[in-house]
């Protein structure tokens, strides 16, 4: 893309993981994604120490990319964080694998109920499980590239983290930006509002229309995985 920027993700460790919730930080993401001066999108990922220690033992890449190349931006400790674990090659098959087996499963299933709900005019529901679909398929991308996904369910921050590992999933976006980010929107309101809003309202011609680029989106997602997979492999099989 001309003059593309990439993405800002910020890594906020918290001493206790009832302080790691998005409810405690979304305000924080909307006031630095609209910031003039900043320029491009910024994530907060959110975690205890505990959890990042723990997730860097485990070698999962998206933590000991951080430790290794981040920078500090603030802190008020000293303590270090854990020195990150090795997986050996065929584990990195073994895991990246299995992310891959059990998450797309789960995207392309949460699609096939969306359309069940919709051909039986369960729009809200039908809603619910597309916003499902999408979630699982932004998931399956990041854990076989990172070993890591975020705990949530904003579509538009999935996105911008799996777009930002691989810029060919932009392609999910059709060329008419305005129509399908208004779309977006709504169906990223769905994992709340519509299980609990009796004011959630979304059009069966817009379902239908996020049901096409859903389905081009997995089969973005299955060929990154797949050529992911393949390169773990064949570093697996040269490995004396």
């Amino acid at each position: 893309m001309k003059g593309y920027r990439s993405d800002f993700d910020i890594l906020v460790i918290v001493n206790e993981s009832r302080f790691a919730g998005f409810e405690y930080w979304d305000r924080a993401t909307d006031r630095l994604n609209r910031e003039p001066t900043i320029g491009v999108p910024v994530g907060l990922i959110v975690h205890s120490g505990r959890e990042v220690n723990n997730a860097l033992r485990n070698a999962q890449y998206f933590f000991t990319d951080i430790r290794k190349e981040g920078v500090v931006l603030y802190e008020t400790d000293d303590r270090e964080l854990a020195e990150p674990g090795v997986l050996t090659p065929q584990q990195e098959v073994d895991v990246a694998k299995a992310h891959f087996d059990e998450r797309f499963e789960a995207a392309v299933e949460f699609l096939e109920l969306a359309l069940i709900a919709l051909e039986r005019n369960f729009v809200k529901r039908s809603a619910f499980q597309l916003h499902q679909s999408i979630e699982q398929a932004y998931a399956t991308v990041l854990l076989v590239l990172t070993n890591y996904s975020p705990p949530s369910h904003n579509l538009k921050f999935l996105r911008m983290l799996a777009e930002d590992r691989d810029r060919r999933l932009i392609d999910a976006r059709p060329r008419d930006q305005h129509r399908h980010n208004a779309r977006f929107n709504v169906l990223n309101e769905a994992y709340v509002k519509a299980r609990y809003s009796k004011h959630y309202e979304i059009s069966e011609e817009a379902l239908k229309w996020l049901m096409d680029r859903t389905e081009h989106l997995h089969a973005l997602v299955r060929t990154l995985c797949e050529e992911r997979l393949e390169s773990l492999k064949q570093i697996a099989r040269d490995e004396p």
